[in-house]
């Protein structure tokens, strides 16, 4: 799991600088997206059980 929110965070960061670069609003759109990720992550990991 930590491994898919690693690579996940990558690609978003990768994509707010290709877009917008050095711009002063990258870090917050990066801190926007990324909390969003988290949330969705978290929300399909609720709904997918895992059976150990």
């Amino acid at each position: 799991m930590l491994v898919l929110i690693w690579f996940s965070v990558c690609i978003i960061f990768a994509f707010v600088q290709f877009i917008l670069g050095d711009s002063g609003h990258s870090l917050e759109l990066f801190a926007l997206l990324t909390a969003i990720l988290l949330f969705a992550i978290n929300k399909l990991k609720n709904k997918v059980k895992i059976n150990k």
